[in-house]
Formats: C-alpha cells, sequence, structure tokens
C-alpha cells in the first residue's frame, strides 16, 4: 500500500505513523536479527504490522546445492528439482534422483486418470460391432455398462416392426380401418 493511499485512506489528513520506523526500531530490530532493508520490506511493502516485523525471526536459507548439483547430474532441471521441494513437498533425496516422466507416459497417466468408461466394456462393445458413440450414448440413457456392450444395434426392419407392436398394443390395429 503505498503513502498517499494511506493518506487518502485516513482522510487526506496525517499520515499514518505505521510506516515511520524510528531509529530506536531498527536498534530493536537488529537486535532481534533483522537488518533495516527486511524490516522495511516487511513493514513498506509486505504491510506487516511494526511488533511483527521486528520481533519476527528471519527464515533460515536452506543450502540446497549440492543436491541441485546432483538433480543436474540426473538430468533433473533445477527450477523441476525446487518445484518439487516447494511445491509439492518432496523431500531434497527424491527431488533429486527420481526420473522425470517421459511425455508419452504423462499422457497416458493423464489419460487414464481421466477416463470415464471400463476399457474392458469398450472393447467388448467393438467386438460387438457397438460404435463408441453408440456405447456412450447409451450409458448416458441410462443403460448400465454390460447392456450397453452387449445389446446389439438394432436394425431399421427390427425397429419398424418393434414400433409397429408397441403402436397395435396401445392404440389397436390401425390399418382396419384401411379400405383396401
Amino acid at each position: 500500500m503505498s503513502v498517499s493511499a494511506v493518506i487518502m485512506m485516513n482522510g487526506g489528513g496525517c499520515v499514518s505513523h505505521e510506516f515511520y520506523i524510528t531509529p530506536e526500531e531498527y536498534k530493536r530490530a537488529q537486535q532481534n536479527g533483522i537488518d533495516a532493508a527486511n524490516l522495511e520490506r516487511r513493514i513498506h511493502l509486505l504491510g506487516w504490522k511494526k511488533e511483527r516485523a521486528m520481533n519476527t525471526p528471519l527464515r533460515e536459507k536452506l543450502d540446497r546445492g549440492e543436491w541441485a548439483k546432483i538433480a543436474e547430474q540426473n538430468g533433473i532441471k533445477y527450477d523441476t528439482f525446487m518445484s518439487r521441494v516447494n511445491v509439492y513437498g518432496w523431500d531434497e533425496e527424491r527431488a533429486a534422483t527420481q526420473p522425470l516422466q517421459d511425455r508419452k507416459a504423462a499422457a497416458l497417466k493423464g489419460t487414464e486418470k481421466n477416463r470415464v468408461y471400463d476399457p474392458a466394456h469398450v472393447e467388448l462393445a467393438a467386438k460387438n460391432g457397438i460404435a463408441y458413440h453408440t456405447f456412450v450414448r447409451r450409458i448416458k440413457r441410462g443403460w448400465d455398462s454390460e447392456r450397453a456392450a452387449t445389446e446389439p444395434v438394432m436394425t431399421a426392419s427390427t425397429a419398424g416392426r418393434k414400433g409397429k407392436e408397441k403402436t397395435i398394443e396401445l392404440y389397436g390395429d390401425w390399418n382396419r380401418f384401411s379400405f383396401k
């Protein structure tokens, strides 16, 4: 937050004293192991309260140089090594030694993870002459996977015959009114 923003927030009047660091506060922070640049960064840029900025110790910087060298020897780039440690929470040894996954393996893993239909049923449907699209449509219409993969597709004549039977069942023989 800029100083002008603080002035505007305070109604344009006096500037907040939270951003002014006194010489005594610099000394107190120095006694706690916090240098002036870090104190200013914490208060001015990060917006920390003065007490927190002066009393919170600096984090120790971990030296991962040896593990980074091992990672480079194993064909793992530094950024990948650091992502594995910082983002994914891997320990340094695993991050430096576990080989990279090739693109095909990664793509296959992603495909398997996102797979919706059992590959065995898809294969069974193909063996029974049922197109993938038909199999999927049957599943979406509430059929179970086994039935969708095994029940043969109706021919046009079979569909017509079943339609005629259902019509006669519901409305009677509608051909009886024809005068041939």
